[in-house]
């Protein structure tokens, strides 16, 4: 006999509640000596690479303005916005306005199972806390591999049935709350608390705001870090969510497809920090193939005022971008007419090509008007299945073509050494020089670097 609707969907809810529980309950017990080497030097390299994201977006004039009011009405000094100096305010404001920025040039990390920008929700509240308390690095690495690990089991679990929300204001509570609560080493009971309370505090990030560049998108990983941290403070007095918090909001409120077993399915034995992907294209990921096919079709066309039409085949996830007149640097970030465009005019997909400057390039505003996009025929399998192929079009009626089944920096084609130092002396080097040696030490998860707390590290990296 089938049961009631009601009583099936209270049993999916305890099972969820039971599952996110044996999730907590083995990750306030994981030591930083449990978690392999490589695992830490992978953390290290998303704590490198999401912290030059935030110093690169300095100089975008909405972030600058930000900061400086931040500044301005810092209370104690206790942890770096960075953003070159020294400036330093009470650890909220630094994870505020350090999450401002993080996500401003698309260049910070993300996960390729599904989408989640795990480093970006957790960093900027561990950071401020790491540097407000001299947190060793160890525990530092040790709390962001596991929050990393909560977060993307989140997120793997209850899975949307639409497109419609963006994961920035999705799990950038949670992310935040399990990194920091982690870091406090709270008991089980307490994470339970904490991470129960940030799921109830998710905004709701309306994802149509990417492609039409509405610029409050790139606050949303701040307001996670703010709700995250103010979720850990209220748990340790007694305010919280509880296990069954998670399903009510991601499987009742926003109607997910829930699966119980993604939340501790051997815990232990795969890493979730190792499906993460590293961007040497500062847009959406979902465009990189696309951007890095353009790339080598740059300069092929004898003149660019002969091409007549350029052809875009790709994933589904990237049909959606089709905006040819972005207005925002957001929206260009989300625009495959521009990136292509782009990537054509410059021969490069980097920061630049983004930029305020890059929508009012002749070049650029030129090609995105030629661009036309149509779905990749036959649907490829992990990890090739955000290809992308780029058919231009000449007057003379030849044809030039160039396709790329998997962009540079996913996990199946990592960067490599040489391309990560570029890209973070590129977005840190000018205005804090030490940090590219600093961050090779880090990353080898040297043990006496393990032992040093994040505060002298911070010191040494923003010494004058």
């Amino acid at each position: 006999m089938q049961k009631p609707p009601e009583e099936a969907r209270e049993e999916v809810r305890n099972e969820a509640a039971r599952h996110v529980q044996q999730l907590l309950t083995w990750a306030a017990a994981v030591r930083t000596d449990d978690i392999p080497r490589t695992v830490l030097r992978r953390a290290a390299g998303v704590l490198a690479d999401d912290l030059a994201a935030m110093v690169g977006a300095r100089d975008e004039p909405e972030v600058a303005r930000f900061h400086e009011r931040t500044i301005q009405r810092a209370g104690p000094k206790e942890a770096t916005i960075w953003r070159g100096g020294s400036h330093r305010v009470d650890r909220l404001s630094a994870a505020v306005a350090n999450a401002v920025a993080a996500d401003w040039l698309e260049l910070d990390e993300g996960y390729r199972p599904t989408a989640c920008h795990a480093g970006l929700y957790v960093l900027p509240a561990l950071l401020a806390h790491a540097e407000a308390t001299g947190l060793r690095l160890g525990d530092m690495l040790r709390a962001l591999v596991l929050g990393y690990e909560v977060v993307t089991r989140v997120a793997c679990t209850w899975r949307p049935r639409a497109l419609t929300m963006q994961a920035h204001g999705r799990y950038g509570a949670v992310g935040a709350a399990a990194g920091l609560g982690l870091a406090l080493e709270f008991d089980s009971e307490t994470l339970v608390s904490a991470i129960g309370a940030a799921a109830t505090l998710i905004g709701p990030a309306p994802r149509n705001h990417l492609q039409q560049g509405i610029l409050v998108r790139n606050t949303w990983p701040a307001s996670g870090a703010w709700n995250g941290m103010m979720a850990v403070e209220w748990a340790t007095c007694g305010i919280g969510g509880t296990a069954q918090s998670l399903h009510d909001v991601y499987g009742t409120v926003f109607d997910g497809e829930c699966e119980p077993r993604q939340l501790d399915q051997a815990l232990g034995e795969k890493w979730a920090v190792m499906d993460g992907y590293t961007k040497l294209y500062a847009c959406c990921q979902h465009l990189h193939a696309a951007v890095e096919a353009a790339i080598a079709l740059h300069g092929r066309a004898p003149n660019p005022q002969d091409i007549a039409a350029i052809e875009v085949q790709c994933h589904p996830l990237a049909m959606a971008f089709t905006n040819a007149a972005p207005t925002t640097t957001l929206a260009a970030k989300f625009s495959m007419p521009h990136a292509v465009a782009a990537a054509l005019a410059r021969g490069d997909g980097g920061a630049a090509a983004f930029c305020a400057a890059s929508l009012d390039d002749t070049a650029i505003a030129a090609l995105r008007p030629l661009v036309r996009m149509r779905p990749w025929a036959d649907p490829l399998a992990p990890p090739h299945d955000r290809p992308a192929r780029v058919t231009l079009s000449l007057g003379d009626g030849k044809e030039i073509l160039s396709e790329c089944l998997s962009a540079l920096g996913s996990p199946d084609r990592p960067l490599a050494p040489q391309a990560w130092r570029d890209k973070m002396r590129e977005l840190a080097g000018p205005v804090y020089p030490r940090a590219v040696d600093v961050f090779d030490t880090i990353v080898e998860a040297d043990s006496r670097w393990l032992l040093k707390d994040w505060r002298a590290i911070v010191a040494e990296i923003t010494r004058p």
